[in-house]
C-alpha cells in the first residue's frame, strides 16, 4: 500500500461512504417514535367495548369559497380554517347523529379495522411481522388515517370523513378464499356512495371499488392517505431516512422527502401507475386499475409540527358521472420486491435499490441470496459465503495488484532519485519516470484498478443488507441477532459495537503487512481508525463481510509472500 495513488483512492473511497449513506443521518434529529402506547391501546378497546359513544352530526357538507383565479384541482386539506368554519354552520343544518363504530377485518397476513365514521382504515396490523417488543406491525399512525373520501366540485369540497357509512357486516375473518365489505353512505340530495371492499387470503392487496349515483358530472373524488407509515424499527432514525410520500408516474418515479421545518408538495394530473407512502421495509399504495386513464395525484410531506414528527399524505382523484364505479387495488404489506413486482405496474420501484449503476447489481444479489437461503437458512452463513467466493473470483485481480504495489515499493527509491535530479524541469522528470516504469514492468495505477470492479458490489451489498426486509430482524450467531442493523454488546451500560472493530482490526494488520515505506507509516495506524468510524453506524451484515473480507486479504498476502519466496507465480490464480 505505499503507492500514494492508492491512499489517495482509498480516502476517496472512504468520503463516499461518509458523504453518500450518512450525509442525511448526520443532518437529522432522532424522533421519537409515533404511535400508542400498549396502555393506550388498551384504554381505547376497553372504552369501545363498554360502549363509550361518540356523537358525530350527518352528514358533513362543507363549502369552500374559492377566488377566480384560484386551480380547480385542490387538496381536500387546503383551506382547512375556512372548512371549519363552514362546518359549524351546515352541520346544524342536520339533527340526525350516530354513533360510530368498528368493522374488523382478519386474514391469515393482516388485521385490519374500519370505521362506520367516514368508512377509513383506522388500523392495519401485519401479523406475519413484527416489532421489537414482539407486537405486530402497524401501518396506520396515531394520527393517521387511510382511504378517505372527498368531493370537490369548482367552489366546493365535501369532506366525507365524518359522513356515516353503514357496513354489511361487523366482523370478517376467513383463512383462505376471498371475502367481501360494503360500507354505504346516503348522502344529500338523494347522493349514494360505497365502499366495496374484496379481501384474498394470500393477497396483501385488496379490491376497492367506488360505486355511487345520484352526482351531477362536475364532481371529483379524491381517496387520501394521512399520516403515511409509522415508525415500525428500533431506531427511529434507521425509518425517519426511508419515510416518504412517493409515486409512479408518466413511468417515472416521484418521491417528497423533508428535513425538519420542511413542507414539500408536488400534484400533477395524467397516467398514474400508482401512488403511496412507505418507510425503511413497508409500503401502502392505491394503483388504479385504469391505467390509461388520466388521474389527479398528489404527494405532500410536512415536518413543521412542534414535534418535528412526519406526516406523508398522498391522494388520488378523478372526475366521477352521474353514476358509475371507480376500481383500484389498495396494498398494505412488506417492501418485499417478489411480492411487488407481481402487481404488474412497477411497484417493486418502492424499493430504494441505489444508483442506476448499483441497481442491477443489488437486484441480483438479491435473487441469489434469496436462492441461497432455501439451502442454508442463515443469511449470516450465507455472507460469509459469499465472501469467500468474491475473494475466490477476484484473487489474480488481487493478486496482480499485491504484486504492482509491490514492485512500485522496489522502484521508489529510483523515482526518488529522478525526482531529485530533475526537480526543476517537471516535463522532463514526467517522461524519464514513464521511461522507468516501462523499463521496470511497472504500472502506476496497478494496484487501484483491481479494486475498481469491487466497489459496485460493495455499494449494492450496503443497499442489500440495510434496505430489504429480508434481511430485517435475520440473526446470525452469537451476539448479532440482526444483520440489518449495527450489532450490539452491552458492556458496563455502554453499547460496544464489536464488527466495526473487527475491521478496524483486519485492517490494520493487512496494512501492516503491506505498507514498509517509513514515510508513510502513519497510515497503518489513520486508516484503520478512519474505517471503524466510517463502519460504525452500518449494519452487521456489511460489517460481517468487510471483515472477513479482509480476514481473506491477509490470508491471501500470506500466499503471495510464501509464492514470491517459491519464485512461484501468484497472479494465475493458483493457490499452491
Amino acid at each position: 500500500m505505499d503507492d500514494k495513488r492508492t491512499l489517495l483512492a482509498f480516502l476517496l473511497i472512504g468520503l463516499i461512504f461518509v458523504l453518500s449513506p450518512y450525509y442525511y443521518e448526520w443532518m437529522g434529529m432522532t424522533p421519537k417514535p409515533e404511535g400508542p402506547t400498549q396502555e393506550e391501546a388498551e384504554n381505547a378497546e376497553y372504552l369501545e367495548r363498554e360502549g363509550v359513544e361518540e356523537k358525530i352530526e350527518r352528514p358533513i357538507e362543507v363549502g369552500n369559497q374559492q377566488e377566480q383565479g384560484n386551480q380547480q384541482w385542490k387538496s381536500s386539506e387546503v383551506g382547512t380554517a375556512q372548512q371549519e368554519s363552514v362546518r359549524s354552520t351546515t352541520a346544524s343544518s342536520s339533527s340526525s347523529q350516530y354513533t360510530p363504530q368498528n368493522v374488523y377485518v382478519e386474514t391469515p397476513l393482516f388485521d385490519l379495522v374500519f370505521s362506520t365514521k367516514g368508512g377509513v382504515l383506522t388500523s392495519a396490523e401485519l401479523t406475519q411481522f413484527q416489532l421489537y417488543d414482539q407486537s405486530p406491525v402497524q401501518l396506520i399512525s396515531s394520527r393517521g388515517q387511510g382511504l378517505a373520501l372527498s368531493l370537490q366540485q369548482i367552489d366546493r369540497i365535501e369532506d366525507l370523513s365524518k359522513a356515516e357509512f353503514v357496513p354489511d357486516q361487523e366482523i370478517i375473518r376467513f383463512q383462505e378464499g376471498q371475502k367481501q365489505l360494503i360500507m354505504t353512505a346516503q348522502l344529500s340530495n338523494n347522493r349514494m356512495i360505497q365502499k366495496v371492499y374484496t379481501f384474498d387470503s394470500e393477497q396483501y392487496g385488496f379490491d376497492l371499488e367506488i360505486r355511487y349515483e345520484g352526482f351531477s358530472e362536475d364532481v371529483d373524488a379524491l381517496i387520501g392517505w394521512n399520516g403515511g407509515v409509522p415508525f415500525t424499527e428500533k431506531d427511529p432514525d434507521m425509518d425517519l431516512l426511508e419515510m416518504s410520500s412517493i409515486a409512479s408516474f408518466n413511468k417515472e418515479r416521484i418521491e417528497i422527502q423533508v428535513d425538519d421545518n420542511e413542507n414539500e408538495t408536488w400534484d400533477s394530473e395524467g397516467g398514474l401507475q400508482w401512488i403511496g407512502a412507505r418507510n425503511k421495509y413497508f409500503l401502502t399504495a392505491i394503483i388504479p386499475s385504469e391505467q390509461e386513464r388520466r388521474l389527479k395525484a398528489r404527494l405532500n410531506g410536512d415536518r413543521t409540527s412542534p414535534d418535528l414528527l412526519p406526516n406523508y399524505k398522498f391522494e388520488i382523484g378523478r372526475q366521477l358521472s352521474s353514476a358509475g364505479s371507480w376500481k383500484s387495488t389498495v396494498y398494505i404489506g412488506p417492501l418485499d420486491y417478489d411480492i411487488l413486482i407481481q402487481y404488474g405496474v412497477g411497484l417493486e420501484q418502492a424499493i430504494d435499490f441505489g444508483w442506476p449503476v448499483i441497481r442491477s447489481v443489488t437486484k441480483f444479489l438479491l435473487i441469489a441470496f434469496k436462492e441461497a437461503y432455501q439451502y442454508i437458512p442463515n443469511y449470516g452463513w450465507i455472507i460469509i459465503l459469499f465472501a469467500v467466493v468474491i475473494k475466490v473470483i477476484f484473487y489474480p485481480f488481487q493478486a496482480k495488484s499485491l504484486e504492482s504495489m509491490r514492485k512500485m515499493q522496489e522502484v521508489q527509491p529510483k523515482i526518488n532519485a529522478l525526482r531529485e535530479k530533475y526537480k526543476n524541469d517537471s516535463q522532463r522528470l514526467s517522461q524519464e519516470t514513464m521511461k522507468l516504469y516501462k523499463k521496470e514492468g511497472v504500472n502506476p495505477v496497478g494496484g487501484c484498478l483491481p479494486m475498481l470492479p469491487q466497489m459496485p458490489i460493495f455499494f449494492a451489498l450496503y443497499n442489500l443488507f440495510s434496505g430489504t426486509i429480508e434481511l430485517r430482524q435475520a440473526p446470525f450467531a452469537l451476539w448479532i441477532t440482526d444483520l440489518s442493523m449495527p450489532d450490539e454488546v452491552i458492556i458496563g451500560g455502554f453499547g460496544l459495537r464489536v464488527l466495526p472493530l473487527l475491521v478496524a482490526f483486519s485492517m490494520f494488520v493487512q496494512q501492516k503487512m503491506t505498507m514498509k515505506d517509513p514515510k508513510q507509516a502513519v497510515f497503518v495506524y489513520v486508516m484503520p481508525v478512519f474505517m471503524a468510524f466510517i463502519f460504525w453506524g452500518m449494519s452487521s451484515g456489511l460489517n460481517l463481510y468487510w471483515m472477513l473480507f479482509n480476514t481473506l486479504a491477509v490470508g491471501q498476502q500470506l500466499i503471495v509472500n510464501r509464492s514470491r519466496n517459491s519464485g512461484k507465480d501468484v497472479s494465475s490464480g493458483s493457490f499452491g
